[in-house]
C-alpha cells in the first residue's frame, strides 16, 4: 500500500533544527565525513584532544562548522554531551569521524524523527582483503548491527528525550559504553527505537587488531557501569561470563562463521581484560567521582554484553538503581509529548511500517 509521507516543507524545517555532533580526536578522515553530509544542518564538533592536523583542518574548512572542546581525552559520553551543550537545536544526530553517509542518509532520518523520539540507521561495515578486516566487518555486524538499539552512530533523536531519561544526555563516568547506557535508560522510560535500514552510513574498514582496542576500552566501560549501578553485575562472574560467552560465540559462528566467532573470542578476551584493568587500576580515576550513591546492582542473570534488550527482572533492578541514585525514570506511555499527533498526510514512521506491511 502506498503510504503519505512527511511533507518537504515539514522535513526542511527539521533540517534547520538538527544538529550533526560528532565527536572528534585526531581522525582526519572527519573531511571525509563532513562531505558526506548533504543537508544544510549544523555540523558540531566536539573535540577531545585535536591533533595540529586536525585543529588546522577544523580552521581551514570552507563549511560553517561549531566547534566546542573537552578535556577528557577518549570520553565519548563527554564529548556528546559538550556537543549537545553547544548547540540549542532540537534534533541531535549522532555520527562517527570514521564514517561517511550515503546520500539521502541525513533527510531520511530528520524525516523520520519528526514523528518518533528516537531513530536509528544502519551502519555498512567496510573490509579491505585482509582476513582480519572481514573478520572484523562480521563480528561487528553480529555484535551491534543484527540487532535494534541506540547504539551509535547513526542515531538521531529528539532532545525532549532527556527529561524522561533521568535528565542527562550520556553518562561522563563509564567511558566508551555510553550509547549502551543510553539504550538502558531509553528502556526503563519505555522510548522505542525505531529502525531506519534505508539511512545507511559507511564505516571505514578497520585492520589489524585494532579492533581488539576498542573492545578492552568497552570491558573497562563495562567496569565502571557495573561499579556505579547502571549496568547490572552477575552475582556469580565467572559463571555467568563462561554461561554467556559459550552462547554468544556458538550464536556467531552459527550467523558470521567459525572464522568470525574465533576472532570474536579473542575480542571477548580483551574485553575482560579491560574490565579486570579497571578493578585492578581505576585506569580513568573515576571512583573519586562516583556519586555517594554508587553500588552495584546485582543479579544472577545479569545484561549479556552481546545485547542491549533488558528482561522484566532487569528493568526492574536497573529502575531502582537510578531510584536510589535520586533519578526516578518512569515508563512514558503517551509518545505524543515528542511531537504532534501526526495527521493523514504525515504518519509515524511506525504507522509507514505498519501499511507498507499491509
Amino acid at each position: 500500500m502506498a503510504t503519505e509521507m512527511v511533507d518537504e516543507a515539514a522535513v526542511d524545517r527539521g533540517i534547520a533544527r538538527t544538529s550533526v555532533i560528532i565527536a572528534l580526536r585526531d581522525d582526519l578522515r572527519i573531511a571525509d565525513c563532513i562531505a558526506s553530509i548533504d543537508e544544510e544542518v549544523e555540523i558540531v564538533l566536539a573535540l577531545n584532544g585535536p591533533s595540529e592536523a586536525v585543529l588546522k583542518l577544523i580552521a581551514e574548512h570552507p563549511r560553517p562548522l561549531t566547534v566546542t572542546e573537552i578535556e577528557d581525552v577518549g570520553n565519548l559520553g563527554a564529548a556528546y554531551n559538550a556537543g549537545a551543550a553547544a548547540t540549542d537545536r532540537q534534533y541531535l544526530l549522532l555520527m562517527d569521524s570514521d564514517c561517511v553517509f550515503a546520500p539521502g542518509a541525513v533527510r531520511a532520518m530528520v524525516r523520520a524523527v519528526l514523528t518518533e523520539p528516537v531513530v536509528k540507521g544502519q551502519v555498512v561495515y567496510g573490509e579491505s582483503d585482509g582476513l582480519l578486516s572481514r573478520l572484523t566487518a562480521r563480528v561487528r555486524e553480529f555484535d551491534e548491527g543484527d540487532y535494534v538499539s541506540a547504539l551509535s552512530p547513526p542515531l538521531v533523536y529528539n532532545r525532549d528525550i532527556v527529561s524522561h531519561i533521568g535528565g542527562y544526555h550520556f553518562d561522563e563516568l563509564i567511558h566508551w559504553c555510553e550509547d549502551r547506557e543510553f539504550d538502558f535508560r531509553l528502556q526503563l522510560a519505555g522510548i522505542p527505537v525505531v529502525y531506519l535500514p534505508q539511512a545507511r552510513i559507511h564505516h571505514d574498514a578497520q585492520h589489524g587488531f585494532a579492533n581488539m582496542r576498542s573492545y578492552f576500552r568497552y570491558g573497562v566501560g563495562e567496569g565502571i557501569a557495573q561499579e556505579t549501578g547502571v549496568f547490572t553485575t552477575p552475582a556469580i562472574p565467572v559463571v555467568w561470563r563462561f554461561f554467556e560467552a559459550s552462547r554468544t560465540l556458538l550464536h556467531c559462528a552459527r550467523d558470521k562463521g567459525a572464522g568470525a566467532a574465533a576472532y570474536y573470542a579473542l575480542l571477548k578476551a580483551a574485553f575482560h581484560t579491560g574490565t579486570a584493568h579497571h578493578l585492578i587500576n581505576d585506569p580513568y580515576r573515576v571512583r573519586d567521582r562516583y556519586p555517594a550513591a554508587a553500588k552495584r546492582a546485582r543479579m544472577v542473570r545479569s545484561v549479556p554484553q552481546h545485547s542491549t534488550k533488558l528482561t522484566g527482572a532487569q528493568l526492574r533492578r536497573l529502575r531502582r538503581s537510578h531510584w536510589e541514585a535520586g533519578r526516578r525514570i518512569e515508563r512514558l506511555d503517551d509518545l505524543s509529548v515528542f511531537h504532534p499527533a501526526p495527521g493523514p498526510t504525515t504518519p509515524s514512521v511506525a504507522g509507514q511500517a505498519l501499511q507498507q506491511q499491509a
